[in-house]
This record gives structure tokens, sequence and C-alpha cells, in this order.
């Protein structure tokens, strides 16, 4: 039975705290607010009697207009009070010294003197504050002195000078304390977001270091795992192609390619595991362009796999971003791989490089068991070729050579289709 009015209470909890930040983000359209309000019920009246006196022909007119032109400039200030509340006071001290000096009535729109005050204690400087909160006093022990005389009781005059300097004064104090606490509020309001935003780096920061020390983790792992099997790999590669006999035809080849692999693909590893350790420069090679196909071809024939290279259409060969190049590389490289693992003894690939006007093509295909082999280990090279060439516009079909194998085709736009 009490959920419902629990909810009503946080509903109505959130609803008032989105009120005040609505109001605390946008202080202009506030002060407009306040200041139109507080015009229209104070000036008002004496916009009446002044638009009367001047209809009428009264003799009172002028006196009924520089009333009015007293309480227009006692109020119109407030539309700044938060924004400039300095300037605001400035200029509504000059009406109030008006009053004073040639003895003009009290207005309906003394009330934003009191407002002032307040704006000036939770807006403007300690001086701003200080100092006019000195002249509202001095100004009401005046008005209290020159008005005395009016409201004396029993012949004794300092009975109403007392009165009035204690009653102002307590409306000046009210108003002072009010302001003052707004600024304590926006001063703690401060204080704790500026709290959070230190929390906030100070986590952001432990979180880089804690995933720093992991990245160092992961590479000290991955070092002493795949390093440790590469340099097996190399070691014994080398050995058995120094003590194989000279007779031993293409198995020295062999050899040699599994052994500078090894080394290529250590070499790769460490410079990558590099970039994860915090405590390290890793160092760093240049990626493989489209000029260096021709010596992934060599080390794919050196590893037993026949490849014959096709290159058309270089008159349109337009200047690629090298990361357009890579993307290209990596295709070939990943195309090849496949044929190595998949395709079976005896199989030979085709790599056709095509400059077209809007594109350049690459097409792997070979003659090895077809798509079964690759749909039996698919691996991730296909998904990976998908995104490289998905950055830069281009696509990728898979499907059956003519020769029985797999063939391979990638697109990649040059960068005025793709409109970069």
């Amino acid at each position: 039975m009490t959920e419902k009015p629990v909810a009503a209470s946080g509903a109505a909890s959130a609803s008032t705290g989105a009120f005040y930040r609505f109001l605390a983000a946008h202080p202009r359209l506030v002060d407009a607010v306040i200041a139109s309000a507080v015009l229209f019920f104070t000036g008002m009246p004496y916009l009446i009697v002044a638009a009367v006196s001047i209809v009428t022909g009264s003799p009172d007119a002028p006196g009924e207009l520089f009333v009015l032109a007293i309480e227009l400039a006692l109020v119109v200030p407030l539309f700044w009070r938060r924004t400039h509340p300095v300037i605001a006071a400035a200029v509504m001290l000059v009406p109030c010294l008006i009053q004073l000096i040639w003895d003009v009535e009290i207005v309906a729109g003394q009330v934003a003197v009191l407002i002032i005050i307040a704006a000036l204690a939770g807006y403007a400087p300690r001086w701003a504050s200080r100092g006019g909160l000195a002249l509202a006093l001095v100004g009401i022990l005046l008005l209290a002195i020159r008005t005395s005389g009016f409201s004396s009781q029993g012949g004794h005059p300092w009975i109403g000078l007392v009165i009035f300097t204690v009653l102002g004064w307590s409306l000046v104090g009210v108003a002072w304390l009010t302001g003052d606490q707004t600024r304590s509020r926006r001063v703690e309001r401060a204080a704790l977001a500026d709290r959070a935003d230190r929390i906030e780096r100070e986590r952001d920061r432990e979180l880089k270091l804690a995933a720093a020390d992991e990245r160092a983790h992961i590479a000290r792992e991955m070092h002493d795992i795949v390093a440790h099997s590469l340099s097996i790999i190399v070691t014994q590669a080398d050995g058995a192609r120094y003590a194989a006999p000279p007779a031993a035809g293409p198995v020295l080849p062999a050899l040699e390619a599994i052994a500078e692999t090894a080394r290529t693909s250590l070499s790769d590893m460490r410079r990558l595991l590099g970039v994860f350790r915090a405590d390290e420069d890793a160092p760093t090679a240049p990626s493989p362009r489209v000029a260096e196909i021709p010596a992934l071809l060599d080390a794919v024939r050196a590893s037993g796999l026949a490849v014959r290279f096709t290159t058309s259409g270089e008159r349109n060969r337009p200047e690629l971003p090298m990361g357009a190049e890579l993307v290209l590389y990596r295709v070939i490289q990943e195309s090849l791989t496949n044929v190595l693992k998949h395709a079976g003894g005896g199989a030979h690939a085709e790599v056709d490089l095509a400059w077209g006007a809007r594109e350049v093509v690459v097409s792997v295909s070979d003659n090895g068991r077809g798509m079964a082999a690759e749909q039996h280990d698919p691996g991730h090279g296909l998904h990976g070729m998908r995104e490289r060439l998905a950055l830069y516009g281009g696509g990728l079909a898979v499907g059956e050579s003519p020769a029985g194998g797999v063939s391979v085709r990638a697109s990649l736009p040059y960068e005025r289709e793709l409109g970069t």
C-alpha cells in the first residue's frame, strides 16, 4: 500500500531537482522573469497614474512622470542582478541618492533594493557584498532621519527613528543573509563538483595503470609461450638443414623457408608485443605496401607453393594511402596462407592485381580441394579481410575457382570514389 506514495515522492524529488538544475543553467531567464514580475506589480500603478494625469492634463503630471522614472530606475537593473550584480547595484544607487537628496517619496519599487542586496551577497565579490550591505544600512539610517519627524509619537521623534531604523536594518539583514547563504551553497556545490571531478580523474588514472599492467602481463605470457616455440622451430629447422645431406633435394629449400618464416614471425611478434609493454620502447618498421608484394610471393614460393602473378592497368594506378596499400598486401597474404593450409599438395595459385579506372581489384585463385576445406576450418582470416576492406569502402567475394579450388576477389575503390 505504501509503494505508490513512495514512488510519487521519488518522482516529485526528481522533478524538483530537474527544475532547480534548469534554473541554475539559465540565470538570465530567471533574472528576466523576476524583474518582469516586480516591474509589473510595482510599476503598473505608477504607470496608470502617470497616464491618467497626462490624459486629463493634471498639473501633477510632471511629478507623476518623475516618480515613474524613479520606479523604473529601481526595478530595471534587476534584469542583470545575477549576471552583472555590481553594475546593477551601481545603477540602482542613483535613484536612491536622488530620493534622499530631493526628498522624493518612497515607491513600491524600493523592494528591488532588498533583492539587489541579496544578489550582491550571493553573486558579487566579497568587497561588493560588504560594501552594498554598508551602503544599505547607511541609507536606511538617513532615510529614517529624514522621515522621523513625520512618524513621531507623543512629541518624541527619536521613537520613530529607532523603529524605522530597526525595521529597515532587519529587512536588509535578512536579504543579505539570504544572499550569503546562496553563496555558501554555490561554493559547496562547486567544491563537490571539483571533488567528483578529481575522483573521476583518479579512477581513470587507476584504470589506465591497471590496463597497462594487464597488457604487460599478457605480453610477457605471449612472449614466454610463442617466442619460445618459434625459437625452437628456428633452431630445429636450421639444425635439420645443416644435418641434411647435399642430395636431400627439395628438403633443403623447405627447411630454409621454415627457418626464415619463423625468424620473421618471431621478429614481428616481438615488435607487436613491444606495443603492449608500458616500460619498453617498441621497435617500429614501415607497414608492408604494394611494392613488397613480389617479396611476399617469393617467400610463398620458397614454402613450396607455385604462384603466378599478373598485374594490369598500371597507368590507372593512383597514389593510395598507406592503410589502403596495407589492406591489399594483407588480402594477398591471407589468401595465399589459406591456399598453403587448405589447398593440399601439388596445388598452385594465381594472383592478379588489376588497376581499374575507379577501383583496384585483387584476385587470388587456386586449383586445390575447393570450398569444402575452407568451410571445415574457416578461422578468422576471411572475416578479418572483410573488416579491413570495409574500412575503405571495399568488398570481398569468395567462391569456387574455374580450376576447382577457391577464388577470392577483393575490390577497393580509390579515395575519390569514397568522397574523402
